[in-house]
């Protein structure tokens, strides 16, 4: 079975949502699986945990918001569901390999990715050696 549009129609209900908490029943209603079957299917096409697909989106949000906005990082990670300055620091470490005061005193260049067929969102984007720009390996 082609999962494809499953896949789209969880990725375009997770860019709408990112500052909210991912609500399965909401998801469950949308897409017209069960979450157990939807987090199943995602992950063996995407190679990625949904859990783990959806905090990646919510640190490339925050990265682009700590470049082009004068926020404090301590509201960022609170616009994108991290309970406490110490959550953020250490997913954003784990997302980008630095903290996001480093990331905001030298930035990565934050740019449109695309997330699947048709739909394009806010990606960390890391320029190989050849001078290719292509999104973050780790996401």
């Amino acid at each position: 079975m082609d999962y494809s549009l499953m896949i789209g129609s969880v990725i375009v209900f997770v860019e709408n949502r990112l500052g909210e908490r991912l609500d399965y029943r909401e998801l469950e209603a949308e897409i017209g699986f069960s979450a157990v079957h939807i987090r199943q299917v995602f992950a063996r096409h995407t190679g990625m945990p949904l859990v783990r697909y959806v905090r990646c989106r919510q640190i490339a949000h925050a990265a682009f918001d700590l470049i082009h906005t004068k926020e404090k990082t301590l509201d960022i990670g609170a616009k994108y569901g991290f309970p406490n300055p110490d959550s953020f620091t250490r997913a954003f470490r784990r997302v980008t390999g630095m903290t996001p005061q480093e990331f905001r005193s030298r930035p990565c260049a934050v740019g449109r990715i695309k997330l699947c067929a048709g739909v394009y969102g806010v990606g960390i984007i890391e320029e190989q050696e050849s001078g290719i720009r292509e999104p973050a390996a780790n996401c």
